[in-house]
């Protein structure tokens, strides 16, 4: 009997011992916990993404990692509140698992459950065409209805066309040319689907420099071409296509060969042959670059003039009828060299005329914004940057009635010119502008805004692809509505 009784006390503390055990293990594993409590199953993110975490006990925890898709990001915590910062843009649109991993400082690891995600940021790149011996430039560039891009640039002395995905690999690429120089820096679609090309050919035509007119189809293939000249100089700015299904293309041409050139309208059939011809100009030299087609079938050149103005080259505007006769003209500038290279109709029916502005010599440039009424009075004037390099070759309306440019700055750090891609508002200021670019030049002459609301831009780049200080690739860029595209942002 004595026995037993030392018996049961015995049981009774060992048992007690196992469940303070057991107990004691159930709390191991609450303080080892961890939990992700700012995102639900199926949360669609974009950008930067916040994630707040939650531990059960703060005390023991070593530190905290985001892992995403079974990989670990190497984003960590190491004291509570646990906040770890999450870049979306490094990865693709759609469904990806991530979860929690907790250290704690005897070595430990807990996870945390799984938590799906969709990602949906803006479709960005940075993209490369072009080879280690010859030099690519992209001038203009358009979307299709696929959200693929076609690029008009030039390889060497050859004209280029290039065909890429919505994702800026290159799909198919097409040259033109001769034995001389051949320059193109103006494309439009056509209304067949196809496209239509003009430049300045010195391989073909009547001599000298003559306007090369080429029509493609959707995949670049020529269907017919067409040289517009005389025996002299003659270079072709951009081209439109017309109601009548003809074109209307304007440039300058040199009619007595002496060099005092005038800007020159002419007007095409569907095929590309002449049908009328308008010349404009003085007794100094004038440039035809833009036109657009008015409400009334007529037609507003673009330009510059020696022959009137403040001196200098001043900014030229031509309102002619659906015949090429002049309206009203009026010339803008002063001291320097002002060229007025794209223009826009703007809300009122004036315009918004992009310029070139040269103040102190030669490759000491400004990009300068005019605005107009619809009868050439002006409005107001900008001007961005102090040694902006090669002015561009276009600027947009963008859907929410601002406007969108991109040109080339001078950094002085770096000694070489970046691309610069500028938000304005109606008033010409500055809502927001990026930099791209690296120690070599990288050059913007082209920007479009995109189906799904950001910009693609061209150009040509010294720093990535195969370009070098000695070759440049073209260069396509496409951003978000703010001009972000990751690493590449300066």
């Amino acid at each position: 009997m004595r026995s037993t009784i030392h018996i049961l006390p015995f049981l009774i503390i060992l048992l007690f011992a196992c469940s303070v055990e057991e107990n004691s293990g159930d709390d191991d594993d609450e303080k080892t916990s961890i939990s992700i409590s700012s995102l639900e199953n199926n949360s669609i993110v974009q950008d930067t993404v916040l994630i707040f975490c939650e531990s059960n006990n703060d005390n023991i925890v070593f530190k905290i990692e985001l892992w995403v898709d079974g990989d670990s990001t190497e984003v960590c915590d190491y004291s509570a509140p646990f906040i770890l910062t999450w870049d979306t843009y490094k990865y693709d649109n759609g469904i990806h698992t991530l979860f929690i991993r907790l250290y704690d400082e005897e070595g430990n690891t807990v996870d945390s459950d799984d938590v799906d995600v969709i990602v949906n940021n803006f479709l960005t790149f940075s993209s490369t065409f072009g080879s280690e011996t010859t030099s690519e430039v992209g001038y203009s560039i358009s979307q299709r209805s696929d959200s693929s891009f076609i690029i008009l640039g030039g390889i060497d002395d050859d004209i280029l066309l290039v065909g890429s995905d919505r994702y800026g690999n290159i799909e198919w690429h097409q040259s033109f040319g001769g034995s001389q120089l051949d320059k193109a820096n103006h494309i439009k679609q056509t209304s067949d689907g196809g496209y239509i090309i003009s430049g300045t050919t010195e391989s073909y035509g009547f001599g000298g420099s003559d306007i090369w007119l080429f029509k493609t189809g959707p995949s670049g293939l020529i269907e017919w071409n067409s040289y517009l000249g005389t025996s002299n100089n003659e270079h072709g700015g951009q081209v439109i296509e017309t109601p009548d299904g003809g074109f209307a293309v304007i440039g300058d041409r040199d009619l007595l060969g002496n060099g005092d050139s005038d800007i020159w309208l002419i007007k095409t059939n569907s095929q590309g042959d002449s049908v009328w011809t308008r010349s404009f100009g003085g007794s100094e030299p004038e440039h035809g670059y833009d036109i657009i087609l008015n409400e009334d079938g007529g037609f507003t050149l673009l330009g510059s003039t020696q022959s009137i103005g403040n001196g200098g080259s001043d900014i030229w505007l031509i309102k002619t009828d659906a015949n090429g006769n002049e309206q009203w003209s009026q010339s803008y500038g002063d001291a320097s060299n002002d060229v007025g290279h794209s223009m826009l109709h703007t809300y009122d029916n004036g315009y918004l005329i992009r310029s070139n502005i040269q103040s102190f010599g030669d490759g000491n440039t400004a990009t300068g914004l005019l605005r107009v009424g619809s009868n050439g009075e002006e409005i107001w004037t900008k001007t961005f940057g102090g040694s902006s390099g090669d002015p561009g070759y276009s600027f947009r309306k963008t859907s929410d009635d601002e406007y969108i440019l991109v040109c080339s700055l001078f950094d002085h750090g770096d000694n070489a010119y970046d691309a610069w891609l500028i938000k304005l508002n109606d008033s010409g200021d500055i809502s927001w502008e990026k930099m791209f670019g690296e120690t070599e030049h990288d050059r913007g002459f082209s920007v479009i805004e995109t189906l799904d609301g950001g910009y693609a831009f061209v150009g040509s780049t010294n720093n990535y692809g195969n370009g070098d200080k000695n070759n440049s690739d073209l260069w396509i860029i496409k951003t978000d509505q703010i001009g972000f595209i990751g690493s590449l942002n300066n």
